[in-house]
């Protein structure tokens, strides 16, 4: 640094408006946290700062025009090379020392150079961790669609050519089906009718019952008409009717049966209206893929066939089909004795096995055209035989099979095993024994069979794409590596890598330490899980810590510090406890967990004394057996220790007034609750935050969040944001930390929870399970159903879909979870004439309306079931709104009001539906409140960064304020 003492300068002093390139802050006016502030008050784009022992200089990039006497610091302008704090002419500017910035104080010049000073950072002084950056979307890329399921082999190709092709004429008429189809408008469409070809079938078929039975009627009067004139003898002797006798029975028939096919008729047509493709079993996915599960159920006879079937077992009609089809049985049995194969097998009779019914064949069966195996499940007919005959059948049928075994016709000897045994697992067994992997699997699939036999095949028949697909959809992995691993160890061992990807993709992390940790050379995969699993922290982390010491006991001691911590810290009791509980999830490993429970049992007995523990007798004992302490066994008291009572919401004593917590500054889209007092919040564009209960960050993603779809396990979650008709969805690790984008998709509706990686989704007419690990690849699918799609419930064993059908007709259907079952279909509610239509996730329609009282409060009156319940609304509801303010959440256990009263405010009433009594009344100060419930926790949330959780097990609220 430099002073020239004997220059004068004219002017010093910059005034007025000028274009300054910098300016000067002075150490001796503003401490150092008041520099920095100006700094990144006039700080712009290209700017440098340095930093000397008197003061701070702020070089701009462009020159700025500023008023100098409205400035903090000193206003400096560019001067030759150099920045001066006063106007120097030429020779005041050839006096100075060289010098990269001269400050002027009166008669004195100060002469700096920028190598003396600290070059200043002023990015790094910012705290940018609340704030969100997100990566820009590329809105030209294409719109995902689900991706169809694979194909499924047509059973005429599963066994090959052996049993004959189909014929180019019917593959031509398919073709032309399949075209029509696609090109025919989105309707509804009507249920397709068998085909008439008269083959042996044991199929129910589809068209008009009501016609049927007036043919089978005329048909049983012809023949009692023909057995009275004598052209068939009797089984028994029966009295001879004169012609106008019989022309009486006749035509009293005729009419009587012409009247009742008339009125079954039109009652057909009724029901066929609202038949629906899913009604029984999901229908067929548009594109081919792996079938939907099928509906177990009883087909029960049509009454009018039981009757009939009675009907003509006392009569002489059953000797006239009983004489046709034994003669149809011998000529059959004769080409089995005959060793004629090739024509026995197109005549045989299946057996009925296990779904044998009591409905009587009338006709005679016909030769098939192929060996096709049958892959329904309708109802059977079957030939009534006298005693023996189908125990005989069975007999031929098996000798049969091994005389063709012998011979080395695996297709017809299969044939016989699936088609006329019902032996299907048999025949699985028999096409593996061959090594036909890939049939035995596209016949397993084609018949439904348990979903980890499926697998097995598939991996056998190194179909791994199809069994990867069967086994996330239906969770049959450990089933499938059962069946495995004493024949295909290798096999197995792959098969069991999936398996632990897919739970780590469910964010179930210890699970897949435990799945991976047989195979020797993917221990080090699953130290790795272990550690990621301890660094999530929580419950997760002492689980992970209690598979440590099962697994790693050698490396429990760099944990001392660790365990020491959480013993002696009082705040700690919640993590003492979760390591109590985890402990003793694994009493079979005792000794391996000897150490652990001995260094931490003290600190648990002293929470249980305390009345902060939650272990009973049974548990503290084997806590304390565990632990191996003989003298602490010896003390510990001879009865259970007082564990504090808790109560429920559902049992509290008296009403509880409970109130919303302070704004905040951050609005709340969406949010669900985590382990360990933990909270996932979708702020929209601002990202999704995970926070403690104090409302502290811990961790943030940087994808725009306005719904949160939570996987149950409660570490992966879906992350969707609407753009217009599509949704951005991203997929959230809570464990690792890190946000994966999937895509976009175009949906009306989906579901809130899901497994981590199977998740339901609607659109139009059709319901999708998509992968979402697998770019959404198909899983299950109903397509066409009979309206739009226009809500969806689901938790882990049920899934309600709510269909808004033509004319306002509001329709439920049920499926029951995992296997995806249609248990039920409710007609459901008319919401035009009903007051509202209530979508609840009861499994039950339910309407409500409210009615209104001059001398007191309105009341809100809930139908369902034909049950009618009042509950009063108290508390200046807002009249001109009274419609759009009150809107009830309905649950199997609990009712939800919500409804606007004075100053834009809402009031939550809590009803507990068993009881009918208000457990809690809940003031929010705003009229936009959502509501969210995951098990027994409910969420209340709004736009000011207001979140209120309540638990209904301890009936407690917590609040918390997103700043």
């Amino acid at each position: 640094m430099l002073e020239q003492d004997a220059m004068l300068i004219r002017r010093p002093l910059l005034t007025g408006h000028q274009h300054i390139d910098g300016l000067w802050f002075s150490s001796d006016r503003l401490d150092l946290h008041e520099r920095a502030g100006l700094i990144l008050e006039y700080w712009q784009p290209g700017a440098c700062a340095y930093r000397f022992a008197d003061g701070d200089v702020l070089q701009f990039a462009r020159p700025e025009s500023v008023l100098c006497e409205t400035l903090v610091g000193w206003p400096l302008v560019r001067q030759g090379r150099g920045l001066s704090s006063a106007l120097l002419d030429p020779q005041e500017l050839r006096a100075l020392p060289a010098a990269d910035l001269w400050l002027v104080r009166g008669s004195q010049v100060q002469a700096l150079q920028l190598r003396d000073a600290q070059l200043l950072a002023p990015g790094q002084w910012l705290d940018i961790s609340a704030c969100t950056l997100l990566d820009t979307f590329d809105c030209h890329a294409p719109v995902l669609e689900p991706v169809p399921p694979l194909r499924v082999t047509d059973v005429r190709e599963i066994l090959g050519g052996a049993l004959g092709p189909v014929s180019p004429e019917r593959e031509g008429v398919m073709q032309a089906l399949i075209e029509r189809q696609r090109h025919a408008p989105k309707s509804p469409p009507a249920k397709a009718t068998a085909a008439g070809n008269g083959e042996w079938d044991s199929r129910e078929p589809a068209s008009f019952p009501a016609l049927k039975l007036g043919a089978t009627l005329a048909l049983v009067t012809a023949v009692l008409w023909m057995a009275n004139q004598g052209q068939h003898a009797p089984l028994t002797p029966m009295p001879t009717l004169s012609s106008d006798q019989v022309f009486a029975v006749v035509g009293v028939t005729l009419v009587g049966g012409l009247f009742l096919t008339g009125f079954l008729w039109g009652l057909n047509r009724a029901l066929r209206r609202g038949r629906a493709p899913g009604a029984g079993t999901p229908a067929a996915p548009v594109a081919p893929g792996i079938a939907a599960r099928s509906e177990p159920r009883r087909h029960k006879p049509a009454a009018w066939r039981r009757w009939l079937t009675r009907l003509t077992l006392h009569s002489r009609l059953s000797t006239l089909y009983g004489k046709r089809q034994a003669a149809y049985v011998r000529r059959m049995l004769e080409m089995f004795e005959d060793g004629n194969f090739e024509e026995a097998l197109r005549h045989a009779i299946p057996l009925n096995g296990e779904q044998s019914g009591d409905e009587q064949s009338f006709g005679t069966p016909q030769r098939r055209q192929d060996l096709a195996l049958d892959r329904q499940n309708g109802a059977s007919r079957s030939m009534f035989f006298e005693e023996g005959m189908t125990e005989h059948l069975r007999q031929v049928y098996r000798q049969s099979y091994e005389r063709l075994d012998r011979a080395g016709r695996i297709e017809e000897a299969v044939f016989i095993l699936a088609e006329l045994l019902k032996e299907r697992q048999q025949a699985l067994d028999y096409l593996e024994k061959h090594a036909r992997y890939q049939q035995a699997a596209d016949l397993a699939l084609a018949w439904d069979m348990p979903p980890g036999v499926i697998v097995r095949l598939l991996c056998l028949a190194e179909n791994w794409q199809r069994a990867l697909l069967v086994a996330r959809r239906d969770d049959a992995f450990g089933d499938a590596v059962l069946m495995l691993q004493a024949k295909s160890p290798e096999t197995a061992d792959r098969l069991r890598l999936e398996w632990a990807e897919a739970l780590i993709a469910k964010g179930l992390w210890l699970q897949a330490v435990d799945v991976i940790w047989s195979l020797p050379a993917e221990r080090p995969r699953a130290a790795q899980w272990l550690l990621n699993a301890e660094a999530a922290g929580g419950r997760l982390a002492i689980g992970a810590l209690v598979k440590r010491a099962i697994l790693l006991p050698d490396t429990l001691e760099a944990y001392g510090e660790w365990v020491e911590d959480v013993r002696d810290d009082p705040a700690r009791g919640s993590e003492r406890a979760a390591l109590a509980e985890a402990l003793l999830e694994h009493k079979a490993q005792s000794s391996a967990l000897a150490w652990l429970a001995g260094a931490t049992v003290h600190a648990i007995l002293a929470d249980q004394f305390s009345g902060h523990g939650r272990l009973n007798f049974n548990q503290l004992q084997a806590l304390v057996k565990m632990s191996r302490d003989k003298l602490l066994q010896a003390d510990l008291p001879g009865q259970a220790l007082k564990r504090p009572a808790v109560v429920s919401l559902d049992r509290v004593g008296s009403t509880l007034e409970w109130s919303a917590p302070a704004a905040g500054n951050r609005p709340i889209l969406d949010a669900v609750p985590l382990h360990d007092e933990r909270y996932l919040l979708g702020l929209g564009e601002a990202g999704a935050l995970v926070v403690d209960a104090q409302g502290k960050t811990l961790f943030h993603f940087a994808v725009p969040a306005q719904q949160i779809v939570i996987g149950h396990s409660r570490q992966v979650a879906l992350a969707l944001t609407r753009r217009d008709r599509l949704w951005r969805i991203s997929k959230l690790d809570l464990v690792s930390r890190t946000a994966t984008d999937l895509g976009v998709l175009a949906l009306d509706v989906f579901a809130k929870v899901f497994d981590g990686t199977a998740w339901t989704v609607g659109r139009d007419r059709e319901l999708r399970v998509v992968d979402v690990d697998r770019g959404f690849e198909t899983l299950w699918h109903v397509g066409d159903l009979t309206a739009r799609v226009h809500a969806l419930e689901t938790d882990q064993h049920n899934e309600y879909l709510w269909l808004l059908e033509m004319g306002g007709i509001l329709a439920l259907w049920h499926y029951r979870l995992p296997e995806r079952r249609l248990i039920s279909r409710d007609p459901g509610i008319d919401v035009i004439e009903a007051d509202f239509g209530l979508p609840s996730a009861t499994g039950q329609a339910a309407q409500y309306l409210i009615k209104y009282d001059s001398e007191g409060p309105p009341v809100l009156v809930l139908k369902q079931g034909g049950a009618r319940k009042g509950y009063r609304l108290p508390g200046n509801l807002r009249e001109e709104e009274w419609d759009q303010t009150v809107w009830p959440f309905l649950f199997e256990d609990w009712l939800l009001i919500r409804y606007g009263v004075e100053e834009e405010a809402t009031r939550w009433h809590f009803i507990h539906r068993a009881s009918d009594r208000l457990c809690v009344s809940l003031h929010w100060p705003q009229a936009q409140v959502q509501a969210r419930r995951l098990g027994t926790d409910w969420l209340l949330f709004d736009d000011q960064g207001r979140l209120s959780h309540i638990n209904l097990d301890h009936a407690s609220q917590h609040n918390l304020t997103l700043h």
